[in-house]
């Protein structure tokens, strides 16, 4: 079982951020690119008849999609059924599993606590967990907060096939990854890692909690749980989001998965991967509605200030998760590569829903569309960047 994004993304060369787009603190701080209110109008009106042309082309059971811009929303609709059998219709308030998506929140409290003194992002994390190990002696002298992030820790996307994720817990992905042999240093390459980004959630849990046990003698599940409960999901308004499936349910406003079936001829209801205290969720655990993921992209967009005004980080160190040092990976965002103007990118595929977020700093604007079916929304959602940007373009001139 992974969080991922599509094969096409991870296989994707990783080069050299885009000449003239500027730095991530430069844009944050000067970008000044706008569109009218007559062309933010026309921008919403394209994109709702865009995606309902392929909600019905491509028989989507289920899409929400948001469009934010500062620290407004230009367009938030749903389209479709959450559940076909019942005929319950999205709503702007649907869980859908995120995926990968979440990265980038787990990279944001990576952020925070850089801001709160806990953790630097090149400093060697055995300093502060000196229980902290490898099987290479170099690499854990070396590894930081940001090679874990970014994804250049060492350790291989294929580690994650023999961790037995199932009945896992945050101790024995430690071990599991203690005893991993490294197919680079630190920093040198890059490979798509769950277990990468999930090590550097439970540490930043950690760190917030000095006086307590040192790692990995205590679970830190619960700890990170809370952080992000109280450092993103909280301030910055995701009333509905949760990480536990449970939670979930017990809502019952919950998109479910489909596939199609060719005996059937119909979509069926995919088997269900998900599951409480998943170790992996600072991958990608979080379940959360469009309405939230509004919040939150508004939250980036206005660099590190919450929908109701509040500073929740500093724009410098919102900025160092979006700027990749390696390549065009940064910190739970990619980098994609459009001439002349900035972009950044992540998709989220997990418990058969695919999603995608994404930034053009440039404008102020963010935008997220969540799906309850991976197999009928791939087209959708690899189109979707493409078209906004294009339509954009447009409308600016």
């Amino acid at each position: 079982m992974m969080y991922c994004v599509p094969n096409r993304l991870i296989a994707a060369a990783f080069i050299v951020m885009v000449a003239g787009c500027g730095t991530a603190t430069e844009t944050i701080a000067e970008g000044d690119r706008r569109l009218s209110p007559a062309a933010q109008a026309q921008l919403s009106e394209n994109l709702s008849q865009w995606v309902a042309e392929y909600q019905a082309q491509d028989e989507i059971p289920g899409v929400a999609m948001a469009v934010v811009m500062d620290d407004g929303i230009l367009l938030l609709e749903t389209w479709g059924d959450r559940d076909l059998a019942q005929q319950l219709p999205v709503t702007p308030q649907t869980l859908f599993h995120i995926g990968s998506t979440h990265k980038s929140m787990t990279a944001l409290l990576g952020a925070i606590a850089v801001d709160r003194g806990l953790l630097e992002w090149d400093a060697p994390l055995v300093e502060t967990f000196p229980e902290l190990t490898l099987a290479d002696p170099d690499a854990t002298e070396n590894l930081t907060l940001r090679h874990l992030l970014s994804m250049r820790s060492g350790i291989h996307s294929d580690a994650e096939d023999d961790f037995e994720v199932d009945t896992a817990t945050p101790e024995d992905l430690a071990d599991y990854i203690a005893e991993l042999e490294l197919f680079s240093q630190p920093g040198d390459k890059f490979s798509y890692s769950n277990l990468s980004v999930s090590l550097a959630g439970y540490l930043i849990a950690l760190a917030e909690r000095p006086d307590q046990d040192p790692f990995p003698d205590q679970d830190p599940f619960p700890a990170h749980a809370a952080l992000l409960q109280s450092w993103i999901l909280d301030p910055i308004g995701m009333d509905d989001a949760v990480l536990q499936r449970s939670d979930a349910l017990r809502g019952g406003n919950v998109a479910v998965p489909y596939r199609w079936d060719d005996t059937e001829g119909d979509w069926v209801t995919a088997e269900p991967e998900d599951f409480d205290d998943d170790v992996l969720a600072p991958s990608g655990g979080l379940k959360a509605s469009v309405e939230d993921m509004a919040a939150y992209l508004i939250t980036q967009v206005q660099g590190g200030v919450t929908p109701g005004g509040d500073r929740l980080v500093s724009a410098a160190n919102l900025a160092a998760t979006w700027e990749p040092r390696w390549g065009t990976y940064a910190m739970g965002w990619e980098v994609a590569d459009y001439p002349d103007l900035w972009v950044l990118h992540h998709e989220g595929l997990y418990d058969n829903q695919l999603s995608i977020i994404g930034l053009l700093p440039d404008y102020g604007l963010g935008f997220v569309v969540l799906t309850n079916s991976a197999e009928a929304a791939e087209n959708l959602i690899a189109d979707v960047t493409d078209y906004l940007v294009e339509q954009v373009e447009r409308l600016e001139d």
